[in-house]
């Protein structure tokens, strides 16, 4: 899982003109990958908090 998410989300690729497969507007201004791991992880919590009812 961990890994699709980096192939996915993070990872820079040079078919796509080293950019990722799917763009998350709120990664794209963070420093470095420690920082987008953290705010993607963020990002899926809030998302799983706002579904349970």
């Amino acid at each position: 899982t961990l890994f699709c998410v980096y192939f996915n989300f993070l990872r820079p690729h040079s078919a796509l003109e080293k950019k990722v497969p799917v763009l998350i507007p709120e990664l794209d201004k963070l420093p470095n990958m420690p920082a987008k791991w953290t705010k993607l992880i963020s990002l899926s919590q809030d998302w799983l908090m706002d579904q349970t009812p």
